[in-house]
Parts: structure tokens; sequence; C-alpha cells
């Protein structure tokens, strides 16, 4: 009987898997995999620990840490690449706009358009770009384009 509800389970959340990995985006089953690796660890950790080897968990933990480390860091310059330094929530002076471009001080019309249009292809929401960083292209677009050289 155990090992008739072991195979449901194992068939049950095979099917759970299958549907989510139908319906998932690449981050989320990035995340996923990430957090199956943790419990996985974590279970064996303790296990290992409960059963007296505890050197051998100590061991296993201290091989890990550099993975963990560098997995860490990996996210962490995911999220940095969408947040700018230097960016704030808008856009408010001609600098700020010149820098969001990449542009500098005198640039023309035509270089201010040509920089928007090159940016734009690359963070455009529609192309798997950042919403947030399209607001700030349009933002400095329209601070340029409407303020006059200084």
């Amino acid at each position: 009987m155990p090992y008739l509800l072991l195979i449901l389970g194992l068939i049950i959340g095979g099917y759970a898997l299958y549907r989510f990995f139908l319906n998932a985006e690449v981050a989320q089953i990035k995340a996923a995999f990430i957090l199956a690796i943790l419990v996985v660890l974590c279970a064996s950790l303790f296990t290992m620990a409960v059963i007296g080897r505890l050197p051998q968990a100590l061991g296993l933990l201290v091989a890990v840490a550099p993975l963990a480390a560098g997995l860490w860091k990996a996210r962490r310059d995911e999220h940095a690449e969408t947040l700018e330094p230097g960016l704030h929530d808008e856009v408010r002076t001609r600098e700020e706009a010149l820098e969001v471009l990449g542009l500098e001080n005198g640039a023309s019309e035509k270089e201010i358009k040509a920089a928007y249009k090159r940016l734009m292809q690359k963070v455009h929401p529609d192309h798997e770009g950042s919403e947030w960083m399209a607001a700030k292209l349009n933002q400095a677009r329209d601070i340029l384009l409407k303020t006059p050289d200084a």
C-alpha cells in the first residue's frame, strides 16, 4: 500500500510539474530549479546531521558555499541591470536626459532622435525589454526636444 501511494504521488507531482513548465516563463523555471536544489541540499544536510554524520554535512556545506555565493551574485547582478545607477524615478533635468540617452551637451535634434531610436529598439517592452527604461527614454527625449539648448 505505501508503494501505491508513493507511485500515485509521483504521478500527480509529475503532472503538476508538466503543467507548470507548459505555462512558466524562463525566469520562473530558473527560480523553481534553484529552489529545488536548495530544498534537496537542506534536506541532505539535515539528514546527515541527524544520522550522526555532522562532519560530512559541514564538509558538504563548505563545498557548496562558493556555488551558492555565485548564484547569489548572479541574481543580484541580474537585478542591477534593470536599475541603472544614478537614475531616479523620473528624468527631471536636461543633464539627466542627456545621460539617459548617452549624449553630450549640444546634441542636435537628429542625434537625439537617433539615440532614442537605437536605445528604444534594445529596451522596448515588446522585445523583452524594460517598461521602466522605456519610460526613462521617453521622458529624456521629451525633455531634450522641448527644452532649448542652454
